[in-house]
């Protein structure tokens, strides 16, 4: 049995003309006649009773019809649903979205939600120093990295370029500059979110730091990246933290850029390399491509 002959079958049930059901279906009526027999050869029973005045359903033929159309409807409905998977359209998808990815995805997310309504996101509350290893495991489908990766099982696409900046307790001395140089903190105690089990900002501090000819007296570490300020408040010691975090603790941090250009981090999207799911390629058509443009910060007295 075909879904053709389905077709015509449904279209002579409905016209009950075997020559108006073929104009409707664009065909000769003698493919249609012959279909129609064929599928009442394989059912085993006369689906219509046909004279030269009339035809009708017989008893078997309008069971079959309720049949049949519910049986049409499902092969659209499947071909319906398979293109819009194919499409993106519907699925799920599982995102790491702790620490700094919370302030770099919700654009991307709104968009996402706004063409895609029907595509569950899943949110792993997961810090950027542990996204590489959740992709890898296969606990999310996307996340960010700092730049470089070495990974060969990932893909990545940078996102953007985010300065690092000097944190400092609020009534520190050199909260009085205005700029500062990395060797202006050498001599400081620093807080710093893990580097040794991570591959985010604790290991990019790290390296700014010997970049620069020293290596950081850190005294404590803690995550996520707002523990390290509430530690900065509270006076035990200075941190470098990205950009994006400069608000917090407004009146009790002193937020000093860097004068060096290598204080940065470049932040990417990442996902499994080979991973060829239509919902993904359609979340990465919502992410910026490339560096996004630098916010501009309203001045603040520290």
């Amino acid at each position: 049995m075909e879904l053709r002959q389905l077709r015509y079958f449904l279209a002579v049930a409905e016209e009950l003309s075997f020559t108006r059901a073929a104009a409707l279906l664009h065909v000769s009526q003698p493919p249609v006649s012959r279909q129609i027999m064929l599928l009442e050869a394989e059912i085993g029973t006369p689906l219509f009773e046909r004279s030269k005045q009339y035809v009708r359903l017989t008893a078997a033929g309008q069971h079959f019809y309720e049949q049949a159309r519910a049986l049409v409807a499902a092969a659209q409905a499947a071909v319906a649903s398979t293109r819009r998977v194919a499409a993106g359209q519907v699925g799920k998808i599982s995102l790491g979205l702790g620490g700094t990815a919370a302030y770099l995805f919700p654009d991307a997310l709104a968009l996402f939600r706004r063409r895609h309504p029907e595509v569950e996101l899943v949110l792993n509350p997961l810090n950027l120093a542990y996204h590489q290893a959740a992709l890898i495991e296969g606990r999310i489908d996307v996340g960010l990295v700092v730049l470089p990766v070495s990974d060969d099982d990932l893909e990545t696409r940078q996102l953007t370029r985010m300065r690092l900046l000097a944190a400092l307790p609020a009534d520190h001395a050199l909260a009085a500059r205005r700029r500062l140089s990395l060797l202006d903190l050498a001599d400081q105690d620093f807080i710093m979110v893990p580097w040794a089990k991570g591959r985010g900002f604790g290991r990019l501090a790290l390296q700014v730091c010997r970049r620069a000819g020293f290596a950081p007296n850190v005294v404590q570490e803690a995550e996520p990246m707002e523990s390290v300020l509430g530690m900065v408040a509270a006076g035990a010691g200075v941190a470098l933290v990205p950009e994006t975090m400069e608000n917090l603790h407004g009146r009790k941090v002193a937020y000093r850029p860097i004068r060096e250009d290598y204080a940065a981090a470049d932040i990417a999207i990442a996902w499994r390399k080979g991973d060829s799911s239509p919902i993904l390629r359609a979340f990465l058509a919502c992410c910026p491509d490339g560096a996004a443009p630098r916010r501009r910060r309203p001045a603040r007295a520290h």
